[in-house]
């Protein structure tokens, strides 16, 4: 390191996150480095420092060429593939099922007209997803603005309330906020409340990968819940904000984490790629080419100082590889099932064993025509049932009266269901819904689950680093193992960061 690298300070976060000239070599060095030291046993260095860009730089120990095999043709699985084929490795990706994609899924078929609808992986955001972003570029792909929460409407205890009227103090002082909170809002977006309890917390973090040593450790033995009644929340804020099960310092450590790279906690400014998100997973696919091998389900794991070997069936037929290293892109509770000779070490068995995910049920309706326009209405709602807890429209750029709503349920939600809890819910006279769609992703044998669920009161030291370290020669990706949850942008970030590892070593 040189002497001007010494004095230089660390750049903000804001600064790191926001440029707008970020290539995607800037974004290797910068999303990653913190994670990489902490995995390789190096210091956790401030993302943007010089040193940390000179620690992503740094050459590999080795410049033969490694065996490298991927479980799990996700889009993490497919974006580590691509990046360690682009540095010389032999790359092969086993995928259980009969497409490459997984989570990131995008149907055009039965619906008319053109239409289509991403079942899974719906967006990104900026800032926020540089390397997701970054990919769209390079592979020529065109991101849409994704208006769904503009004007986004809610139900409170079945009253409909606009954007507008939960500003209003008046307003929000009947649904029992106190003055602090109320004042607080009405300048604020709502799903910012979080920062109002949290903000003398959140610059006690200094590198994103760490939520510990920074004074802040016993919030781990109390809930949100109880973190908010120290902070002299109303029941009415505790309602919207709290968690009694989940871990003070896990929510407290995530909301810095957004305020550090600039992102709100409830992004406005989405993206979604024109087409579908299917488009970025297919583009990683074509590129990999016959690396990708799919119907290839992994059956057994042996874990060697020198080697791994995979077992897995391909045409019914018994097969096994073996390879340097393996990386695993298989949600964990799918993998969980897998069995792994010799046995996990204590700590990263539990975190395997004990992670949680959400589930859901996609919901499309399909419309003769944007009916909502004829009552004055915007279509993005908060609704707030099982049965349908949020609706939006999808695919607007589409030419044609027809068009799409689409919404989330709680699993195993039918076509009858859902439409009964939209009629439930629309405040106006018109509705032209011709057809309704549901995926139930709880009964894909291969990609089950949607994203991580939050650390309960006490788990954040035992889930964290051990859910995403890897273990010998096996690591670790996939929107479970980054610090934040978010989908496609935690699977890019660990798949870069596993892909920059495994080429030092």
């Amino acid at each position: 390191m040189t002497g001007a690298s010494k004095n230089k300070p660390p750049l903000a976060w804001s600064q790191i996150m926001n440029s707008s000239t970020l290539t995607r070599r800037d974004a290797l060095k910068r999303v990653g480095v913190s994670a990489v030291a902490s995995l390789t046993g190096g210091p956790a260095l401030w993302p943007g420092s010089t040193l940390a860009a000179d620690t992503a730089e740094a050459p590999r120990t080795s410049t033969r060429g490694k065996k490298i095999l991927v479980a799990g043709g996700g889009i993490a699985g497919l974006c580590a593939a691509y990046e360690m084929m682009k540095l010389g490795h032999d790359v092969t990706v086993l995928e259980a099922s009969g497409r490459p994609g997984g989570h990131v899924r995008t149907t055009h078929d039965p619906l008319p007209d053109g239409l289509y609808a991403d079942l899974g992986a719906e967006q990104c955001t900026k800032p926020g997803y540089e390397l997701f972003r970054e990919y769209a570029r390079e592979f020529g792909l065109e991101l849409l603005p994704y208006p769904r929460r503009d004007g986004e409407s809610r139900y409170i205890d079945g009253k409909l309330y606009t954007e507008e009227m939960l500003t209003d103090r008046k307003v929000l002082g009947g649904l029992g906020f106190n003055d602090r909170e109320a004042e607080f809002l009405s300048r604020h977006e709502w799903h910012e409340l979080p920062r109002l309890f949290f903000n003398p917390y959140l610059d006690s973090f200094v590198d994103e990968y760490q939520p510990f040593g920074v004074g802040l450790d016993d919030l781990d033995k109390v809930s949100v819940t109880d973190l908010l009644r120290r902070e002299h929340a109303t029941d009415t804020a505790i309602r919207f904000v709290g968690g009694r099960e989940t871990s003070a310092l896990y929510q407290v450590w995530y909301t810095a984490i957004l305020k550090h790279r600039g992102v709100p906690m409830y992004p406005k400014e989405l993206f979604r790629i024109r087409g579908g998100n299917q488009r970025m997973t297919d583009a990683f696919a074509a590129r990999l080419g016959a690396r990708v091998r799919l119907g290839c389900p992994v059956t057994r794991i042996v874990r060697g100082e020198s080697a791994v070997t995979v077992h897995y069936q391909e045409f019914g037929e018994e097969k096994k590889a073996e390879a340097d290293y393996l990386v695993n892109a298989i949600p964990l509770p799918v993998f969980k099932r897998i069995p792994v000779e010799p046995a996990w070490p204590e700590a990263k068995a539990w975190a395997i064993e004990n992670v949680t995910y959400n589930m859901q049920t996609r919901v499309i309706f399909v419309a003769r025509s944007p009916f909502w326009k004829k009552d004055g209405l915007k279509p993005h709602m908060d609704i707030g049932l099982d049965h349908l807890h949020q609706v939006w429209q999808t695919a607007e750029e589409v030419p044609g009266d027809r068009c799409l709503l689409m919404g989330s349920a709680v699993p195993g939600t039918t076509e009858k269901q859902a439409l009964a809890a939209f009629r439930s819910r629309y405040p106006g006279k018109s509705m032209e819904i011709e057809h309704v769609i549901t995926h139930q992703w709880f009964a894909d044998r291969w990609s089950p689950v949607c994203e991580r669920e939050s650390f309960r009161v006490g788990q954040l030291a035992k889930f964290f680093p051990n859910i995403m370290q890897p273990v010998g020669r096996i690591h670790f990706v996939g929107a479970y193992a980054d610090n934040l949850n978010w989908g496609m942008e935690a699977a890019t970030r660990s798949a870069n960061r596993a892909a920059r590892v495994i080429h030092r070593l």
